[in-house]
């Protein structure tokens, strides 16, 4: 099968989620096979994912444009990025059509906030097509403190809506999600999919040898408890710091490390330095998702994300970070609502605390380093939950069938 791409953000060297779901899917239908494109407005050209090696790609520059990746709330580069440079977008679409001769479906990667679904559903009509759309985020921020940005992530989220409705198939991550996009948006119920994130069993698993990298941070004989991802408001990061003086004060050789960017981290350092915790708290860089599985196995108890309500920006999603955490044997604490109840099972394979209660985390961290059997078995049942449900070769399965399902079949 041919398979086109559309996406806002691809990389071979994938560093954040949806950009680390895309590289999954693309690299595995290749592997199986397929003949995959993608365009991106992020990284102009087409790559063509062409041969079975691990080094599948390569990248056919056309209509090169200014990237502004890095660059994620910077006004004018952030508007471009995501509208603007859907144009080159399409119009290499266009070209590796005729190039490779027809496809047979298209894919897009979906958030509310750039253009790519909707740049796909043009693409589809003018090729004839049929369209898979794979949801990344689809709840609208409509709590943005900057108004222009506000009313831009309202206008275009609602034009992406639209186009939903006219896809082909959708797939969405949880329950939580199909419920409340049927009932919000009036989609089709038969278009939509459970098809949640995935993550790479082989790869991250319990006891990688990390001792190299704790010699290195400074952290031998220290209890370690993990805050992996972007430092972003949704995921409320500030609410670990505030559960630190009660850890602090019952567990003293405790490290809590925040493993990401973002704009939240200035904030999190001063409230850290507030409440006397500069100490037990340390900051690092983004790293290469190839170090991701060394730094979570440093930790005693993984964290996060984290709400203040129980219907956060993130309500019942499946989050990469928490699949890493379980994949690796981590036992894991999120809030109630921040993560599906399909993937979380509280007392299982993770510990969930109440939205903004700062003592009901803490209390649940000291447990989990104190008790020792308890932190092992929770660990060894999200393990084998994940491998059952959530291991990439599983979920590549399921989405061959449905690109057969709708391939050549348009409405």
């Amino acid at each position: 099968m041919k398979v086109l791409y559309v996406t806002q953000y691809y990389s071979s060297k994938p560093t954040h989620a949806s950009t680390v779901t895309t590289y999954e899917i693309v690299r595995r239908l290749a592997l199986r096979g397929h003949e995959v494109v993608v365009v991106s407005a992020d990284a102009p050209g087409i790559v063509r994912i062409y041969d079975k090696n691990t080094k599948d790609s390569q990248v056919v520059k056309v209509l090169p444009v200014p990237s502004f990746g890095a660059k994620w709330y910077d006004g004018f580069s952030t508007f471009f990025a995501h509208t603007m440079a859907h144009v080159p977008l399409f119009i290499n679409a266009l070209i590796a059509n005729k190039f490779h001769r027809k496809f047979d479906v298209i894919i897009s990667m979906y958030h509310p906030t750039h253009m790519a679904t909707i740049s796909a559903y043009l693409l589809s009509r003018v090729l004839k097509l049929p369209l898979v759309v794979k949801i990344h985020d689809f709840i609208i921020d409509t709590t943005d403190p900057h108004k222009l940005r506000r009313a831009y992530k309202i206008v275009l989220g609602q034009m992406n809506v639209r186009v939903l409705k006219k896809s082909n198939a959708i797939l969405i991550q949880s329950p939580e999600w199909k419920n409340m996009l049927k009932d919000q948006s009036r989609v089709d119920e038969k278009k939509l999919i459970i098809y949640p994130n995935g993550v790479d069993v082989s790869f991250f698993r319990p006891r990688v040898e990390s001792e190299r990298l704790r010699k290195e941070l400074g952290l031998e004989g220290k209890r370690v408890i993990i805050f992996l991802g972007g430092l972003y408001r949704q995921r409320h990061p500030e609410l670990l710091i505030k559960a630190i003086p009660e850890v602090v004060n019952k567990i003293k050789n405790v490290e809590v490390l925040f493993l990401g960017e973002g704009p939240e981290k200035p904030k999190l350092s001063s409230l850290a330095e507030s409440l006397g915790m500069s100490d037990f708290v340390r900051f690092t860089r983004s790293v290469d998702h190839l170090m991701v599985p060394k730094f979570i196995s440093l930790a005693d108890v993984a964290v996060g994300p984290l709400c203040m309500t129980s219907r956060p920006l993130i309500y019942g999603s499946i989050q990469l970070t928490v699949l890493e955490y379980m994949a690796c044997e981590k036992p894991v604490i999120v809030c109630r609502g921040a993560v599906s109840e399909s993937l979380v099972r509280d007392g299982h394979n993770s510990f969930l605390v109440q939205p903004g209660d700062a003592h009901g985390l803490s209390s649940a961290i000291v447990k989990l380093i104190e008790d020792k059997n308890l932190s092992k078995r929770m660990g060894m049942d999200a393990r084998k939950y994940v491998e059952g449900r959530y291991d990439w070769n599983i979920l590549i399965n399921r989405l061959e069938k449905v690109l057969n399902s709708v391939a050549y079949k348009v409405d």
